[in-house]
């Protein structure tokens, strides 16, 4: 048995959020007439199956109700997350021949199409660029955004790429930040958001800007586009926002 902090500790996950997923009924230790949460070796294999499907991108209500309706047989659910897996890598290997053909391309000075450059590659699918999200806008919201993109995972992830591509083109074509284009996809990517992920109102979608910025995840993430495209994107949110 595990104290709620022990339990923390051994799986990564923050105390706050193992209350949370004990007040929506998704994983709900025993509790002891101290009032502490003691989890089992079954909770710790429970809360195991929980964090595969939420790296697979299910939402918390989704893997309730997965939960809910196949049992709590945890062989069950770690076959079926095997297979997902298996396409996960399927994809991650993808990415490493992107890569590979990259290096290869530079070194041998080869053409290489901006299209092949991210084959493999969305701009949605980092784990760890969803979890900077949570916690710069908070879960609800994301787990909001990912019920509403459930789907249309390809559609959206083209439409922010091709936004985006568009900024980088703009930048390395050396069109000012604030030129009236940048203004224009930054209206796009006000109305893709607000369309496919929450209802971004123009303060949110300013801090969204400067997060671009601040956020390593975020910054990371949107440089794969070229070196500055971060900075780029947030100077053209900014000056969209005070029109």
């Amino acid at each position: 048995m595990y104290l709620i902090k022990k339990a923390s500790e051994i799986s990564g996950v923050s105390v706050r959020t193992l209350h949370h997923y004990d007040e929506i009924g998704l994983l709900s230790p025993q509790k002891h007439e101290n009032g502490y949460r003691y989890y089992s070796e079954e909770d710790m294999s429970i809360l195991q199956t929980i964090l595969f499907y939420k790296y697979l991108g299910f939402s918390l209500k989704q893997i309730k109700e997965l939960i809910n309706h196949d049992g709590k047989e945890i062989t069950f659910h770690l076959k079926k997350q095997l297979i997902l897996m298996q396409k996960e890598k399927e994809r991650i290997l993808t990415l490493i021949e992107t890569l590979e053909k990259t290096i290869e391309s530079r070194e041998r000075r080869m053409n290489m199409s901006t299209k092949e450059k991210f084959n493999g590659f969305t701009y949605h699918d980092n784990q760890k660029y969803k979890q900077a999200a949570v916690d710069l806008y908070g879960e609800d919201v994301i787990e909001q955004a990912i019920e509403r993109q459930r789907g249309k995972e390809q559609e959206i992830a083209d439409g922010f790429n091709e936004i985006f591509f568009a900024f980088s083109k703009n930048m390395s074509n050396g069109l000012n930040a604030l030129n009236k284009e940048n203004i224009e996809l930054a209206q796009r990517l006000h109305k893709h958001l607000c369309e496919y992920a929450f209802d971004c109102t123009i303060d949110a979608f300013s801090s969204i800007g400067f997060g671009y910025v601040q956020n390593e995840e975020f910054r990371d993430n949107l440089d794969k586009f070229g070196k500055g495209t971060a900075q780029y994107v947030c100077d053209a949110i900014q000056h969209y926002i005070k029109k």
